[in-house]
């Protein structure tokens, strides 16, 4: 391989990419249709609600980074709008401890690639609806309702200025509800059978997300009441720096749990790559360890035959 930088160029018999998941933001092609008076950002560009323009503020997807924006530019006082797809929902705090601890002790984060039925879907869930304040609060759907935040469905498209909002908000909010009782009745098992019972708190109940009875399905942009749009979609890698033919059609490299379809190139730090922790500081090193044993071997059977250089441009 040929890697050429701003420093310097060297060749290798090997490349680790470990660039990261989220480069760059996710914003759907439906934002063309975003009236011109009505400012839009990612969340690469927020940075706190004083910087926004003067007036409502309609934030999409609610995931990790789009509740924790509609709480912040809620509490600044601003009327705020959250629309609402799938989404992934725990607590905090389960029991006296944290989500992240249950789900390392209990083993979820140890569930490997190749033992889940559908690894396409399971590397594209949601991200968990957490925030990591000092407090340690919960910030879910209800406590921003709470705080006067409107719920409203997916946003499906806009047409002539008008936002169009899916009518399956009750039952994608009822879906995560059941996912998180399922996840924590996991995590209750675990406890019994390995003795934590009577060392944890007992287990808590947790109100079903409230949802109005009829959540508007329409949001006129072009009125003035929302002067701002905050794109939460999601984030993607960014490869165009990659010149080797590995790329799927929707532009991410190909593998099987880090190891890539061409020879000597390898994957490392992406959402469920050898395991549901691939992504975590404390979860990327056993997959190092899988990839650095296979590298090995490769090496070993590079310095026997050595085929004709690949070129990638970094």
């Amino acid at each position: 391989y040929e890697v050429v930088t701003d420093q310097s160029n060297w060749r290798c018999e090997s490349v680790v990419v470990a660039t990261g998941a989220c480069n760059t933001p996710v914003i759907p092609t439906i934002a063309d249709a975003v009236p011109s008076a009505v400012k839009t950002l990612t969340p690469l560009e927020y940075r706190n609600p004083q910087e926004l323009e003067e007036g409502g503020v309609l934030v999409v997807g609610a995931s990790a980074s789009g509740i924790q924006i509609a709480d912040e530019i809620r509490r600044s006082g601003r009327s705020v709008t959250l629309a609402v797809g799938e989404h992934v929902r725990v607590p905090r705090v389960y029991r006296g401890k944290d989500i992240k601890w249950w789900m390392d002790a209990s083993g979820v984060l140890d569930q490997r690639y190749d033992e889940v039925d559908d690894i396409v879907r399971a590397r594209n869930v949601p991200s968990l609806q957490l925030a990591g304040y000092a407090d340690r609060r919960t910030i879910e759907l209800n406590s921003l309702t709470a705080l006067g935040v409107k719920l409203v469905g997916r946003l499906a498209g806009i047409c002539e200025g008008k936002a169009q909002f899916s009518g399956s908000l009750r039952n994608v909010c009822a879906l995560a509800d059941l996912k998180m009782n399922r996840l924590l009745g996991t995590f209750d098992d675990w406890a019994r059978d390995s003795g934590y019972d009577g060392v944890v708190a007992p287990p808590p109940r947790f109100e079903a997300t409230v949802v109005e009875e009829s959540p508007p399905l329409l949001l006129d942009l072009t009125r003035g009441r929302i002067k701002t749009i905050i794109w939460a979609t999601g984030f993607r890698p960014d490869y165009s720096w990659l010149d080797v033919p590995v790329l799927d059609n929707k532009g991410y490299i190909r593998h099987d749990g880090g190891v890539v379809d061409v020879p000597g190139l390898y994957l490392l730090g992406m959402p469920f790559l050898r395991r549901r922790k691939s992504s975590l500081i404390d979860g990327v090193g056993d997959d190092a360890r899988d990839l650095s044993a296979h590298l090995a071997s490769y090496l070993g059977d590079r310095a026997l035959s050595r085929p004709e250089l690949i070129a990638a441009r970094g």
